[in-house]
């Protein structure tokens, strides 16, 4: 039999090869481009298909064919992989999990449930193999149906679905699939403990982690992280000088720890004192300077390294961009010698984060690959520089070339209609979530954005009933739904929701009281906003804000109590912002109370003067109490000052579309 093309004679190529164990000159010799070679290897192959020892070398090679299949699908090849499969005369079940695991690694699951589907027979690998992919294509439902399908488990099955629930925030589920395993090994353990962790119920992880029959280093790691990241700091500390041994990880996530809560001189002196450095640890400590605004020192640990990486690059583009120094930050991604797409996606949102739409949506042009982290980036972009035609328009564009959204897109694109007040086009993007099972799977993060979108378009109701389908709520999910209540005037069910929030256990926080106050305030609830006001300050976990301050402010303008407001000012515990006096301002033009007015515009003058509100505000104050001659000099003022007031711009729909006009627009 000869084989005429190359294609075909790959396959067995590649196996002739590991069999004659020249695996080693091959990767360090590119053999692979010696033509000369290439022909004799391809002769030798040849002649061993024209003799009978094919079905034998088939047989033997069995296992160097299932590598091949892995390989592939790793190098994201699965044409390569799939055609090494439909050629093989004998596949075992290993074979048959190979080419699922290939599809799965590649995003293909209808491809993996389709071969999975048509296995002679499957082992716990294939099961598990099939949970894994199902939880990491975001069908966390799919994958708890089929554990429950499967005829036997072993610990890693377990382990496997325990760690798909934790990832998508279902601890409760993990906790009882972890109390019915048969055994456990330290993975089980170890998993529920970052599920607690990353959820903020440390107090579980302690349970978990003191109960543990033995640990390993992972998992006081994890213990270790959890603490640091909800500010737990000193326990971290504690833990870390309790551990029997240590690891590079180790060492790394406690300077982590350490400058993510505001101790970053502590966690330059744990990254000298460490015995033993990699890359990532070198990353950790410039990204700790970098978001803490100490570029130089990140630049000059970036310069001493004795290597670098994506991470390396991209960290230092991600913090130059961070604090405005957007030049820097096009200057270090232009010496790039290679870049990746994260590297692109980088420097579009710093563009993006500093205002320059054009320089970010020029470079996304330029892009030679896109995934939908970077088209996320530049509709988020738009969504933040307000330019919201073109963030809708980013959206529909990016599924017509094939690129599908995730729970981000989406969360970003629903974060819009509010502002926008489109809600047809909002139902759409419901339907849209829907259809691509986002709602079942993604649960508590996008309906918190369904909830906000609602409530910002006008329908409370349908916010509520978003809200009660809900099967757990975080404390997002109650915030947005006082939120809603308190946009919409109805202050009392801001309040009631707000008692069933604590009954529930959920710890409000800073935004949560906003809320709260900020309800109270437009429903004329003085006395219950006193109460909660007054609950912040004796609570300890949490420090009355500015925002709180307005809000106290904005309650008690709009009930009249005008000098009880300025009291309040003048009595914070840090010095009050325009913010602040610009709300009382608000209050006196709502009474009329022009004295107060203008001492108030004085205050907001000297600390942001070329706010055009203000002075329209104090304009209006003047208009209504009939003293023309000081709303002309208000007008010359600005006039003087170059200050105007932009016109007002507003979206209507219109058969879907969307239209923008502004005041004289026809």
């Amino acid at each position: 039999m000869m084989v005429s093309t190359w294609s075909c004679l790959k396959l067995q190529l590649q196996t002739w090869i590991w069999r004659h164990g020249i695996c080693n000159f091959i990767r360090y010799h590119n053999i692979a481009t010696d033509n000369r070679l290439h022909q004799q290897l391809e002769h030798k192959l040849i002649g061993e298909l024209q003799g009978s020892k094919v079905s034998h070398t088939v047989h033997k090679d069995l296992r160097l064919l299932n590598s091949m299949i892995t390989r592939h699908g790793k190098n994201g090849n699965v044409e390569d992989a799939r055609q090494v499969f439909d050629k093989m005369a004998i596949r075992d079940i290993v074979s048959w999990n190979a080419m699922i695991a290939a599809y799965i690694q590649n995003g293909m699951m209808e491809n993996a449930c389709h071969l999975f589907d048509v296995m002679p027979e499957r082992d716990v690998v294939s099961w598990t193999t099939m949970i894994n992919g199902y939880g990491n294509n975001d069908m966390i439902e799919d994958a708890c149906k089929l554990f429950d399908r499967m005829p036997e488990r072993n610990v890693v099955a377990w382990n496997s679905i325990i760690s798909k629930c934790v990832q998508y925030g279902r601890l409760d589920e993990a906790r009882e699939l972890f109390n019915r395993m048969p055994e456990r090994n330290v993975v089980s353990w170890t998993a529920m403990i970052q599920g607690y962790a990353q959820n903020g119920r440390m107090e579980h992880a302690e349970e978990l982690f003191y109960a543990m029959p033995e640990r390993d280093v992972v998992s006081w790691t994890a213990m270790i992280t959890g603490y640091a990241q909800n500010g737990r700091i000193e326990d971290a500390w504690q833990l870390f000088n309790e551990m029997p041994e240590r690891n590079v990880v180790t060492w790394t996530v406690m300077i982590e720890g350490y400058w993510q809560n505001g101790r970053l001189d502590d966690a330059v002196f744990l990254f000298h004192k460490m015995p033993k450095r990699n890359l990532f640890s070198w990353n950790v400590m410039i990204a700790g300077y970098a978001q803490n605004g100490r570029l130089g020192d990140a630049k000059q640990l970036f310069d001493e390294m004795p290597e670098r990486n994506y991470v390396s690059w991209n960290t230092m583009i991600a913090g130059y961009a961070q604090i405005g120094r957007i030049e820097d930050a096009r200057q270090m991604f232009d010496n790039m010698i290679s870049r990746n797409v994260v590297s692109w996606t980088t420097m579009i949102a710093g563009y993006a984060q500093n205002g320059q739409m054009e320089e970010a949506r020029h470079l996304f042009d330029k892009m030679p690959v896109r995934d939908v982290v970077s088209w996320n980036a530049i509709i988020a972009g738009y969504a933040q520089n307000c330019e919201y035609e073109e963030c809708l328009k980013l959206f529909w564009k990016m599924q017509s070339v094939g690129i599908n959204p995730n729970q981000s897109s989406f969360g970003t694109i629903l974060s819009v209609f509010p502002m926008l007040a489109c809600i047809e086009l909002g139902r759409q993007v419901h339907d849209h979530v829907i259809k691509n099972g986002f709602e079942r799977d993604s649960g508590v993060k996008l309906a918190n954005a369904l909830i906000t979108m609602y409530a910002g378009c006008g329908s409370i109701d349908d916010a509520n009933r978003v809200f009660c389908k809900m099967h757990k709520r975080d404390v997002v999910s109650w915030t947005a739904m006082i939120g809603g209540y308190a946009q919409h005037g109805e202050g009392k069910r801001a309040l009631q929701l707000f008692e069933q929030m604590q009954v529930a256990g959920i710890k409000p926080d800073h935004v949560t009281l906003t809320g709260v106050l900020f309800a109270c305030s437009h429903s004329g609830l003085v006395d219950e906003g006193r109460h909660v006001f007054g609950s912040i300050c004796q609570d300890n976990s949490i420090k009355p804000r500015v925002e709180h301050y307005v809000c106290m402010v904005d309650l008690l303008g709009r009930a009249g109590q005008l000098k009880e407001a300025e009291e309040f000012i003048n009595n914070m515990p840090f010095q009050p912002n325009a913010l602040v006096w610009r709300t009382l301002l608000g209050a006196c033009g709502m009474h009329s109370n022009v004295g107060l007015g203008q001492r108030v515009a004085e205050h907001v003058f000297e600390l942001n003067p070329r706010n055009a509100g203000a002075y329209v505000l104090l304009s209006n104050i003047y208009a209504a109490a009939g003293r023309w001659d000081d709303v002309i000099k208000i007008r010359m003022i600005m006039k003087d000052r170059g200050i105007e007031k932009k016109p007002g711009c507003s979206w209507i729909e219109v058969k879907n579309k969307l239209c923008a006009f502004s005041v004289g627009d026809r």
